[in-house]
């Protein structure tokens, strides 16, 4: 095996410090880079533990804006008072990420970095509108995760940047929202299509808000702005879904892997978002009439 340093930072600036040396990888909990460096042919020149950064991991609320910190794992985000209430796509989405000991050790910030088409954080973040916050020597910065997420596996972060923070503004209370999933089985499973929405109601019924995500349909994770456009104004029924299959056809790009054909994903994805839809308006319907 090729020799590699291993270091492990004392606090953010020191990670600051460290990040100015090409050739290096972080790892937290270690869920996406190990299987990665099994199967690469060389290993970086320094790998970087980032896991005892307790600053980076929290969940909190402030004016209005929740966020969360870069390494709270998936099973803090199932346990958040904060973020069952605020985000339940992202909790539903947390639950469905790999086995148990992977949701204790997998980080937020780590699977959106690693930025799989497929990723289940992706749509329930997408939803929300939230943003991500890169740190480096040089300051900080932000930017909406639907422009940072480039291509497979490429995000706009810079080689002397880490991702920080990701935050979002928290929903009316006249929204609910939903994820989705569909898979090879039911755990340890990489998503085939995924799929979150939520849906705003006026006081006649009426949608008038509408935001749909759908992953590993395209090169990243989507919003599907078109078909949230075609909801606007309309009541919600089976109808209405079935109509908006050929506008999710429009903005979709599946492909064929081992996992799935793009005629399947085709589908599918018609099928999570009609069922996301319904979920979520459903669950405002029966928050509304209690």
């Amino acid at each position: 095996m090729e020799a590699f340093d291993f270091l492990v930072p004392a606090n953010l600036q020191h990670l600051a410090t460290l990040l100015q040396t090409p050739g290096r990888k972080l790892i937290a909990g270690g869920t996406d880079l190990i299987p990665s460096l099994r199967q690469a042919h060389s290993l970086p020149a320094q790998i970087i533990d980032i896991s005892r950064l307790r600053e980076l991991r929290y969940i909190r609320e402030q004016n209005r804006i929740v966020h969360i910190g870069a390494l709270t794992s998936f099973r803090d985000v199932q346990n958040s008072r904060i973020l069952n209430e605020k985000a339940p796509a992202l909790v539903q989405a947390a639950g469905q990420i790999g086995s148990p000991m992977i949701r204790t050790r997998g980080t937020l910030g780590g699977n959106i970095a690693h930025a799989s088409p497929a990723a289940d954080s992706l749509p329930a973040l997408l939803i929300m509108d939230a943003s991500v916050t890169l740190s480096s020597q040089k300051g900080q910065r932000t930017q909406m995760l639907c422009d940072f997420l480039l291509n497979p596996g490429k995000t706009d972060i810079h080689s002397d940047e880490i991702l920080t923070d990701i935050f979002f503004e928290k929903p009316s209370t006249n929204c609910a929202a939903s994820f989705v999933k569909i898979g090879p089985r039911r755990g340890m499973t990489i998503a085939i299509v995924n799929a979150a929405a939520l849906v705003g109601l006026d006081n006649d019924g009426r949608i008038n808000q509408a935001r749909l995500s759908i992953g590993a349909v395209a090169p990243t994770a989507i919003r599907c702005r078109l078909t949230e456009q075609a909801l606007i104004g309309c009541l919600p029924s089976e109808k209405l879904w079935e109509s908006i299959s050929s506008i999710i056809q429009e903005e979709i790009s599946p492909i064929d892997d081992i996992r799935g054909t793009a005629q399947y994903r085709r589908r599918a994805a018609f099928i999570l978002s009609k069922r996301a839809l319904n979920a979520a308006t459903q669950s405002l319907q029966t928050r509304m009439q209690a």
